[in-house]
């Protein structure tokens, strides 16, 4: 019988919150991740109908931002390269909202590939995002990350 030369890891390389893709989801003063949200499947989305057609449509609505997150690898190890964000509009209340789909798959393929694109946040959001990068696993990830990435979110 031939034996396979099969090899496993016990841990993966990167931060299971931030492998290939991950979400940041800015709720308010509340900042967190949720992976769920790259099906659509965030906890902010969940029994939501985004059936509105505009932002407009949604009158009691409050403004969510996705930021699209990718790691890459740099001498000292990983650091933020991807970071890309959209914005949903969701009333809480009606459990009504609005997101364009087209946009968030965009922002996902950018931040895919190294691109960083956060015009879509404010200048309070953008804030709240780089404190929380920079304290993710204790800043680690943060130290690893370039300049220009860390400067677009200043």
């Amino acid at each position: 019988m031939e034996q396979l030369g099969i090899t496993g890891r016990s841990r993966h390389d990167t931060p299971d919150e931030f492998a290939t893709l991950s979400a940041v989801i800015i709720d308010g003063e509340e900042v967190f991740i949720d992976n769920g949200a790259i099906h659509g499947k965030s906890r902010v989305e969940r029994g939501i109908s985004f059936s509105a057609k505009s932002p407009d449509e949604v009158p009691g609505g409050i403004r969510i931002p996705v930021i699209w997150v990718t790691l890459r690898r740099t001498e000292g190890g990983f650091g933020y390269s991807g970071i890309c964000g959209s914005v949903l509009v969701i009333d809480k209340e009606a459990r009504t909202g609005y997101k364009s789909l087209p946009d968030q798959v965009n922002k996902m393929d950018a931040a895919m590939k190294g691109k960083v694109q956060v015009d879509a946040l404010t200048e309070k959001e953008k804030k709240l995002l780089s404190d929380f990068l920079r304290e993710f696993r204790g800043g680690e990830l943060w130290k690893n990350t370039d300049e220009n990435v860390k400067s677009s979110l200043s």
